[in-house]
């Protein structure tokens, strides 16, 4: 096994977060923007690291300065992973004890050592697969924030300031007889990607009955001022089903709130 850095022959498996052997016509979709958001950041400082293994890739970490945005916090001088995955087949059988994170982590932290002075992640105490607190304790990451099941784990070269948690900054629109539909997504992430085509199609049923607003925190911009990465409201209200949006559960809500409006 070993790791490299990503180009074009690994693309496919980066860009559809490792779902190259289950593409349908959604998931290319959402690959195409994917892929745009990758490119246009590797010309930024962005590296991406991939296992290899008998020839096949099998597992990614992003490797990206947090000075460019990236997932939940701010700071400076430190190498954010705002994901590490390995093939969705082993993730969702639960396969552990590869190797295969902790050699990306190992290459992830020698980039890091080249101009940044530690290594900062968003990770998770759940019982979800994904960015689990409890691996990168193992690697000798300490905590250094959190919000509620949400921490910043650091680990340091050399002393640095420690990254800020982003902490949402958000007003919603009401407008009398409307549904108000505040969509944050995020280019760097599939499932996010997914979910504001479907809230666009969604909602394009209901004609006049439905405002979307969309912003886009892959703009650095907009997620310094909004302070949140992905979230999706309607008139206000926080909601969430831990993956992209289903559209059958688009429609519901619009109509809950349509009705509650009526």
């Amino acid at each position: 096994m070993e790791v490299v850095d990503l180009t074009d022959e690994h693309m496919l498996f980066v860009a559809t977060c490792t779902h190259i052997d289950d593409l349908n016509d959604e998931i290319d979709r959402a690959r195409r923007v994917r892929e745009f958001w990758l490119r246009n950041a590797l010309t930024k400082g962005l590296k991406v690291k991939v296992a290899i293994d008998k020839g096949k890739p099998v597992g990614f970490a992003h490797c990206l300065p947090i000075e460019l945005g990236t997932w939940g916090m701010s700071g400076k001088d430190l190498m954010t992973i705002p994901c590490l995955t390995l093939n969705y087949k082993r993730v969702y059988d639960c396969v552990q004890s590869s190797g295969y994170g902790r050699a990306l982590m190992a290459a992830v932290e020698a980039e890091a050592r080249k101009n940044k002075k530690a290594v900062a992640v968003l990770a998770y105490e759940t019982d979800f697969w994904f960015m689990p607190a409890s691996f990168f304790e193992k690697l000798g990451y300490q905590e250094y924030g959190r919000q509620g099941s949400t921490v910043i784990m650091l680990k340091a070269f050399e002393p640095v300031d420690p990254p800020n948690m982003h902490k949402l900054n958000y007003k919603p629109l009401l407008i009398e007889g409307k549904v108000v539909i505040d969509v944050f997504w995020n280019p760097i992430c599939l499932t996010s990607i997914t979910e504001i085509h479907r809230v666009r199609e969604v909602c394009t049923e209901y004609s006049d009955k439905v405002i979307l607003r969309e912003f886009n925190c892959g703009d650095k911009e907009v997620l310094e001022k909004y302070q949140t990465s992905r979230a999706l409201f309607f008139n206000g209200k926080y909601k969430c089903w831990g993956y992209e949006a289903p559209r059958d559960e688009l429609r519901k809500v619009i109509k809950e709130v349509l009705k509650e409006h009526s």
